[in-house]
């Protein structure tokens, strides 16, 4: 194992944190390049469905993971980004007008969807997310018009700059893990941005403050601590003990 001591800013934001990063993801990335020349198709389409909810992931892991809230919803997003590429693709629309119409689109439903549940926490926030998703499932199966119901709609080839990138193609394959290593750059750079860390310090405010509130918490009537006339809980009505403190003295 190895222990780094970050004495400065620069350590604290730097995207490798030491020459071992550089040789594993170098090490990695090469396995990846070379994987579609050496394997079988179905092991390549396999990877690209790896690629594809990696991508995905990854969205989650900045929800989850680094700013702390839980969420079971996260596969609606996938669903509207697909389906708006799809019937986008129906027009003949370029694919990087439609790849990036479908991320805006998401991020605004999105957008919507979280202002509402920006006071929501815990076991809330989680029937929010889920429920969002069963209304996303029932919307999509529903309107048959733009969504085919529960047949679903059938993409044609991609076009990439003119050139047909077939699915089953190693192009694809490139093209999903691009996307993926796109994302993951991005989020590490986001991380390291005063808005990454406003991120994490949710994260840390909400464990912080559950902590400070388990501390201070108010005594039991019944208490040691709470036996005082003068510090009695209840101003109504005295505890157990301090009544009979009371009756005693007098």
């Amino acid at each position: 194992m190895r222990f780094m001591f970050k004495t400065d800013y620069e350590d604290d934001i730097r995207l490798f944190p030491h020459s071992g990063y550089v040789v594993s993801y170098g090490v990695l990335l090469a396995l990846l390049a070379v994987a579609p020349f050496v394997l079988s198709s179905y092991l390549v389409s396999q990877l690209v469905f790896v690629c594809i909810y990696a991508t995905v992931g990854v969205g989650l892991m900045i929800l989850t993971g680094f700013t702390g809230q839980a969420s079971l919803g996260h596969a609606a997003f996938l669903a509207i980004g697909a389906y708006t590429a799809a019937y986008l693709q129906q027009y003949n629309v370029p694919f990087p007008v439609y790849f990036l119409a479908a991320g805006l689109l998401t991020g605004i439903i999105g957008a919507l969807v979280g202002f509402p549940a920006l006071r929501l926490q815990g076991i809330y926030l989680v029937i929010a997310t889920i429920s969002f998703a069963f209304i996303v499932e029932e919307i999509l199966a529903r309107w048959e018009s733009v969504t085919h119901g529960n047949e679903g709609m059938r993409v044609k080839t991609i076009q990439l700059l003119g050139v047909p990138v077939s699915r089953d193609s190693p192009a694809f394959y490139f093209l999903c893990l691009g996307v993926l290593i796109l994302t993951i750059v991005g989020t590490l750079n986001l991380l390291r941005s005063p808005t990454g860390r406003a991120f994490v310090a949710i994260r840390s405010t909400y464990r912080s403050t559950r902590s400070s509130r388990s501390r201070s918490a108010p005594p039991s009537p019944d208490s040691p601590a709470a036996c005082s006339r003068t510090n009695c809980p209840s101003s109504a009505r005295k505890c157990s003990r301090c009544s009979s403190r009371s009756n005693s003295l007098s």
